[in-house]
């Protein structure tokens, strides 16, 4: 598949998990509509028949009904098919067996919730105009009518009737509450089939026979009046025939047959005169050379000169192996060859100029029989239109007496089918009353619901998960923000969080001193436990924020959220206390001037606070405290949280001089901001920070909320250093995770081992 398109497989099963109440709740109510329907459902019978198109009906012989073919007729099986479904046939079961009359068959029992389907039905026809029950027919014979025609309509809605496979057996079935009524429909169906072919088949004849006595006696005039057409005409044109062909054929046939044989004898007559041609032309002494005495020549005279000529060579050789080239006798021979092949030559010319008289005889045969032949293909031609008019004559008359033929055959099949009224139809099996009912059938109806109810349940399952896009994992958080992941927070359980505030009665420090003057002792979560896991993700949001600051001393650290109540106050001042205790000079201030809940939670809201620090009322030596546990020192916010003007404190430029002063005076300082979705605060004092550390609530902020955000601002965006899930169900992250949580190693790596 194409990226973004792919199916998370194992995703939508964890979702699917995730939401098991929807499931659950889904699948709890399909099985109790399943089980309503099944205990207020009327029981059903069913009984059925068998009917077969057969080609013969047993008992009947001596070709009665003689079959048209040797299968059955797809289109004629259809038609049985379309019979046993009609109106009419249904009509017929409805007199034979009063069903209009019937109110188990014309108000059937019905479920619960086909109960309240047809109540509200009835409520809307009577609400509806025009939509209430048709009004009473004054006429009996017409309210008889359609009393009849609904139950036949009803019936033909109601019966099933099926082709079973590729045979011509038909199935018949019926499915009723009443047992009795079932077995007798199918069975008054069966007899009704039967009674309808029968009764069709007859009447049919009857009409066919009538037609075809009147039509046989026109097809028998026309098959006479044809053939005699037919001879008239071959006796006016005079196509007369010599053993089935005509003469003008024959004559054809003949001349071609001359033709093709002066053709060749031309050809080899040609041929001979071409090689005549080239022996004569040439001078004696090359004549002898080349050859003549070897040429075969058809001609006995010609022959014997050979044979001479051939003899004087071999003498003339075996002198000139003998006696030399020059001696009288070789002189001699040579002579006689030269006078015999003259006469070889003289009587070459006498053959070229037979073979060209030959030759010149022959070519005036072919002109003579191309002439011939033309001069009768022409008078052919017209004879040739009056054969094709004979003989569309004689099929006419041959198609008139195939007809007779077959008109005759049908005739005397009708009259016996008139004689023997059968049909071919047959009734296989007929039906008893069933004695177990068919349906509801409970584990079927139970199954399936059960199966409808998980569907239903994981569609709306994910529906909901798509609903629910709220941010829970690593992949959600990074997907939506871009930003580094700097853990998990897990929710705490209430002796895991933070302890009691008290007062510290110890002396107060030296005048002139820089330690604050007022302390105070809390129980910290991270120092309570230091081995769990919230305490290791602050540690790593600890390490994260010094790994920004590259190690400098004075960072400023601002802790944010977006809504409030997502902890990000706890985190603050327990990241305060790890940083502290790991032997950082640490000062925690509280600047969520709105609700001062980090004050608040430390009991510190009395006195001087960052309020009068700003306004330059009060020192800040006067105003921080010192937590004696850790040794940080925090600055309080002190004034009411009634007070309108408290977040216009935020942006006074004495802020920046603060920063400045915790910057020289301690290696950390961490600010709590306000949320940034209700107020601005964070926003107008993050230019002064050097980096920010969000908390967002496990499954509580949407991705599209957390992007608004952190799109508004680009100086806050460059600003963050992380993001750290807060308040985390560790049990049911594993089922959100697309991957295995880190966390989750650490509880089999923080266990002490034996």
């Amino acid at each position: 598949m194409r990226k973004g398109r792919e199916i998370d497989l194992n995703a939508l099963v964890a979702a699917v998990i995730r939401q098991k109440n929807v499931v659950i709740a889904a699948v709890a109510v399909a099985l109790l509509l399943g089980l309503l329907h099944v205990l207020t459902a009327p029981r059903v019978y069913m009984a059925s028949t068998q009917v077969m198109i057969g080609d013969d009906v047993a008992g009947v012989g001596n070709g009665f009904n003689r079959p048209t073919s040797m299968t059955q007729s797809e289109v004629t099986l259809e038609s049985a098919l379309r019979v046993l479904q009609s109106q009419t046939l249904a009509l017929a079961v409805v007199d034979k067996l009063r069903l209009h009359e019937n109110e188990t068959f014309m108000s059937p029992p019905r479920s619960l919730p086909g109960r309240i389907v047809q109540g509200l039905r009835a409520v809307l026809s009577a609400i509806i105009p025009g939509g209430g029950p048709a009004a009473d027919l004054a006429d009996p014979q017409a309210a008889e009518l359609h009393k009849r025609m609904v139950a036949a309509d009803a019936l033909r809605e109601s019966i099933d009737v099926r082709r079973e496979g590729r045979s011509s057996v038909f199935l018949v079935r019926y499915a009723s509450s009443d047992p009795q009524l079932v077995a007798a429909i199918v069975n008054a169906y069966g007899e009704a089939f039967v009674a309808d072919q029968l009764i069709g088949n007859v009447e049919a004849s009857a009409r066919v026979l009538d037609w075809l006595q009147q039509r046989l006696f026109v097809i028998q005039d026309n098959s006479t009046q044809a053939a005699l057409r037919a001879e008239e005409y071959r006796a006016r044109s005079g196509l007369e025939t010599i053993e089935g062909e005509p003469i003008t054929v024959q004559m054809i046939a003949q001349l071609k047959s001359d033709l093709a044989r002066a053709t060749v004898e031309r050809a080899r007559l040609q041929a001979l005169s071409k090689t005549y041609d080239e022996l004569r032309q040439l001078d004696p002494e090359r004549f002898v050379e080349s050859g003549a005495a070897g040429a075969r020549v058809p001609d006995a005279e010609f022959s014997a000169g050979q044979e001479r000529l051939l003899s004087l060579q071999q003498r003339l050789d075996e002198a000139e192996r003998r006696y030399g080239a020059d001696h009288a006798e070789v002189r001699q021979l040579r002579e006689r060859i030269a006078m015999e092949g003259r006469a070889l030559q003289r009587e070459m010319q006498r053959l070229y100029e037979t073979t060209a008289n030959a030759v010149r005889a022959v070519e005036t045969e072919i002109s003579m029989l191309q002439n011939s032949i033309d001069e009768i293909s022409n008078e052919n031609l017209d004879l040739a239109k009056s054969r094709v008019e004979l003989r569309a004559l004689e099929r006419q008359a041959e198609i008139y007496e195939a007809l007779n033929e077959t008109y005759l055959l049908r005739l005397k099949d009708l009259e016996q089918t008139q004689t023997f009224p059968v049909t071919n139809v047959r009734v296989l099996s007929f039906a008893d009353v069933p004695q177990k009912p068919v349906a509801p059938r409970k584990t079927m109806v139970l199954a399936i619901m059960l199966i409808l109810g998980a569907i239903a349940g994981v569609g709306a399952a994910l529906w909901r998960e798509r609903l629910e896009r709220v941010i829970r994992t690593r992949e959600d958080l990074q997907d939506a923000s871009g930003l580094p992941f700097l853990g998990y927070l897990p929710v705490m359980a209430p002796d895991d969080m933070d302890g009691a505030t008290e007062p510290e009665t110890a002396s107060r420090p030296a005048r002139g001193s820089d330690a604050p003057r007022k302390a105070f002792r809390h129980e910290f979560a991270v120092l309570k436990n230091p081995r769990s896991q919230y305490s290791e993700t602050l540690r790593n949001i600890r390490i994260a924020v010094e790994s920004s600051g590259g190690g400098k001393t004075g960072y400023v650290l601002g802790v944010v959220s977006i809504r409030p109540g997502e902890g990000k106050t706890t985190s603050a001042r327990n990241l305060a206390a790890l940083a502290a205790v790991a032997g950082r000079s640490v000062l925690l201030v509280d600047a969520d001037v709105r609700t001062a809940a980090l004050s608040r939670g430390l009991r510190q809201s009395m006195g001087v606070g960052l309020r009068e620090v700003l306004t330059g009322r009060a020192a800040l030596e006067g105003a921080l405290r010192r937590e004696v546990n850790t040794g940080l020192h925090f600055l309080p916010f002190t004034s009411s949280t009634n007070d309108a003007t408290a977040g216009d404190l935020i942006g006074v430029p004495e802020f920046r001089s603060l920063i400045n002063e915790a910057r020289r005076r301690y290696d950390l300082t961490v600010i709590d901001l306000a949320p940034l979705a209700p107020v601005s605060d964070a926003r107008a004092l993050a230019p002064l920070l050097d980096g920010l550390v969000m908390v967002l609530e496990w499954g509580k902020v949407s991705k599209e909320i957390l992007q608004e955000v952190l799109s508004a601002d680009s100086a806050l965006y460059e600003k963050l250093i992380g993001i750290a899930l807060n308040k985390t169900d560790m049990d049911a992250l594993a089922r959100y995770s697309r991957t295995t949580p880190f966390e989750e190693y650490y509880d089999g790596y923080s266990e002490p081992k034996s």
